[in-house]
This record gives structure tokens, C-alpha cells and sequence, in this order.
């Protein structure tokens, strides 16, 4: 069947006469029956007037051929990518097309009836020679390898474009304008690219372009749908610090929160966008509400899963000391030991850090000798036990390596 579209789509007769002295034009079905038979003959100027309807429909077909995909194309690269779309875009094409093919054979069939009356279907056969056919073949072949690679050449640009948008980025030639022009020009010519949008939303954090960078994250997570990878923890954090800038705190967290659900998490990755986000109210003076969502993100496991439970709640400890609630973080310092104790074989290399952050902790609410105590147990040399004090630092915008 394959073998005989390519052929019926190469073969450039549209009329013949056969041995018999039938008439036969050649319709638009593409598998069999392609035939349209008269058992008479026509004057040259009515098959010639039939022709040329048939030339102009097969002008307008190759038109709407050639410029269906390209518009589509350019329609479905601005959207939101999504398998769906990519599914509904093809069809949709193949659908313009064919059914256009399936109207303009209505369209020709109507004009031979009306010219010439009814017709029988049959093979569409020309006497040509088998080398003739073979000529149309390859030549046909031949266009079709021609328009791949006038493909290739369009999408080659593509590559090019990113590999210099991330040279014009790298630290020796930081080239920020540069980059944005190129990103823009990507952006018009090719389909929706997480890596491009990275890099746009740096240049434009860079020209102090704050809203637009914003906007190019929130485009990028909308990218990458329901998936989570760990360039959605620096995006999140970035997203945070850019409405802030151009918003307030909490118009900064509510942003967080509504992408944030756009995402399917893990149990892991759950824990490291509260952090963040936990991390950005303590420095912003915002702390109401953080311990609920350690506590609801605690509650959500499974109580087999003791792993999770022990580091969340390690977590919890640590933001509660940067809150400066030290009793609080006491209490939970001391049950992660109790736990850490009874299960040594699990959680051995976390004990030692556990005993420093409480001595911390005691050492902040006054009590000197258990700090001392502490930091003893923890087997932690003296001019080292700084490097457990909880801490954070200042957010600042942050860039992966492109």
C-alpha cells in the first residue's frame, strides 16, 4: 500500500487514454480505485478546460500543503507544551489537509459528472514504461530528501542559537543584551525551551528586568508541567526573590504556593521546597504558619516511613533555632536524639549533628552546661563546633550552570 501512494504520488499524469480508447482522469485517492473511466473519448478542448480545474485545485492543495504545518507550527510553538497539544496539533494538520484533499476530490468529481457525465472507478494506469515510473519515483524521493534537509537547515540554527546564548553567559563573556536579543530570537523561530528560559530570565535579572524575568520562570514551570527536576528548587527560590522585588513578602509566598501546586512532589522534594520557602519567612520576619506545615508534611507520611519522618523533623529542629524558639527546638533536638539512639544503625552519622545543634540551642537559651555537655557528646573537636551553629544566609538570586 505504502509503495503504491509513493507512486501514486510521483506519477505527474493526470490523463490518458487506454488501449481501449477510454478516457481516464486521474482522481485523488492515493490507494486504489484512483481512476475516474470513460468508455468514449473527448475533444482535446474539453479534456484540456477538465485539466486545467484540476491543475488549479491541485495548486490550491499543494498550497494549503505547504502552509498548514508552517502556521500550526508557529501557533503551537507558543503555547504551552504538552504531549496533548502535540497530539492535537498533528492531527489537526493531517485533518486540514486531507480533508481539504477529500473536498477538492468532491470539487472534481462534481465537474466530470457535470462534464462528461457518470464515470466508472478504476486503477489509475497509464501506459508508461516501468523505467519511467521509476524516474517519477526518484524524483519525487529526491524531493523529499531535498525538503529534509531544508528542515535540518531550519532547525540547525536552534543549536547554534543556545550554544552561543550560553557562551555570551559563561563568567569570561558575560554578555547580557547579547544573550536576551538571541533568546528572543529563539524564542519567535523555534518551540518553547526550558533551557532558553533559564537563561532569559538571568539575562533579564541581569539588565534589572525583574517582572520579565518573572514572567520567564513562571513560563518555564508552566513548561515542564506536573514534572519536578532539581532546577525547579532554584526557580522556586528565584521566583521568591523576584516578586518580592517588584511585590511584597506575602504576594511573594502566595505566588510560591500557587505554582508550587502545579508540581506532583515526592516526600523528598516536598521537604526541600518547604525549606525554602521556611527559609525566605524566617529572613523576612514572616514566621507565623511554619511550624503547621512541618507538622501537616510530618503527618502526611506513612508511619512505617521513619527515614523521612527523622530528617523532616531534623528540618523542623533547625528552622525552629533560626526562628530563635530555642525551647521548642530543644524539645524536638531531644526526642531526634531518643530516636536517633534507639536506631544507631540508621542514624549514627546524624547524632553527632544532632547533639551539636541542640548545644546550640541551650547555648542560646542560657544554659551553658548542657551547651557544654553537648558539644561533648557530639565528639566534635572545639574549633570545629561552629560550623554546626544553625545559620543561614541572605537570599540571593541563584544561577545553575547553563
Amino acid at each position: 500500500m505504502f509503495k503504491n501512494i509513493i507512486e501514486t504520488l510521483s506519477n505527474p499524469l493526470l490523463y490518458y487514454t487506454d488501449k481501449s480508447g477510454n478516457a481516464v482522469f486521474r482522481n485523488f485517492c492515493l490507494t486504489k480505485n484512483t481512476g475516474n473511466m470513460y468508455t468514449t473519448t473527448f475533444s482535446k478542448q474539453n479534456v484540456g478546460k477538465a485539466l486545467e480545474f484540476r491543475f488549479d485545485l491541485n495548486r490550491r492543495l499543494k498550497w494549503i500543503t505547504f502552509l498548514t504545518p508552517i502556521i500550526l507550527y508557529f501557533i503551537f510553538i507558543h503555547l504551552n507544551f504538552s504531549m496533548f497539544k502535540l497530539l492535537f496539533f498533528e492531527l489537526l494538520c493531517l485533518g486540514i489537509i486531507f480533508g481539504t484533499r477529500i473536498h477538492f476530490s468532491s470539487l472534481y468529481s462534481e465537474y466530470l459528472m457535470k462534464t462528461f457525465g457518470k464515470y466508472e472507478l478504476c486503477e489509475f494506469a497509464p501506459p508508461v514504461p516501468k523505467h519511467k515510473i521509476d524516474e517519477y519515483v526518484s524524483v519525487f524521493k529526491s524531493n523529499i530528501i531535498i525538503l529534509l534537509i531544508v528542515l535540518g537547515l531550519y532547525f540547525l540554527p536552534a543549536l547554534l542559537l543556545q550554544l552561543t546564548i550560553k557562551m555570551t553567559l559563561s563568567p569570561k563573556h558575560l554578555h547580557c543584551k547579547g544573550a536576551l536579543a538571541l533568546s528572543n530570537i529563539y524564542t519567535t523561530f523555534y518551540p518553547k525551551s526550558e533551557h532558553i528560559y533559564d537563561m532569559r530570565a538571568f539575562s533579564k535579572f541581569m539588565e534589572k528586568d525583574y517582572e520579565g524575568a518573572l514572567e520567564d520562570y513562571k513560563t518555564v514551570i508552566e513548561i515542564s508541567g506536573h514534572r519536578f527536576t532539581k532546577k525547579d528548587c532554584t526557580r522556586f527560590a528565584n521566583m521568591l526573590l523576584l516578586q518580592k522585588k517588584i511585590g511584597t513578602t506575602r504576594e511573594a509566598i502566595e505566588l510560591y504556593d500557587t505554582y508550587l501546586k502545579k508540581k506532583k512532589l515526592s516526600v523528598l522534594q516536598e521537604s526541600q521546597m518547604l525549606w525554602i520557602k521556611s527559609i525566605f519567612k524566617i529572613e523576612n520576619n514572616i514566621t507565623q504558619d511554619i511550624i503547621q506545615d512541618y507538622e501537616t508534611l510530618i503527618a502526611s507520611l506513612d508511619e512505617k516511613d521513619i527515614k523521612n519522618q527523622f530528617y523532616i523533623s531534623s528540618d523542623l529542629a533547625y528552622v525552629l533555632y533560626l526562628m530563635q524558639e530555642y525551647p521548642l527546638a530543644i524539645n524536638n533536638y531531644d526526642s531526634l536524639i531518643l530516636f536517633a539512639g534507639e536506631n544507631k544503625d540508621m542514624f549514627a552519622p546524624e547524632l553527632k549533628t544532632i547533639y551539636a545543634e541542640r548545644g546550640w540551642a541551650r547555648k542560646s537559651s542560657g544554659d551553658e552546661a548542657g551547651a557544654s555537655q553537648d558539644f561533648m557528646l557530639s565528639g566534635i573537636p572545639y574549633d570545629e563546633l561552629k560550623n554546626y551553629e544553625p545559620s543561614y544566609e541572605s537570599q540571593k538570586f541563584l544561577v545553575d550552570h547553563f
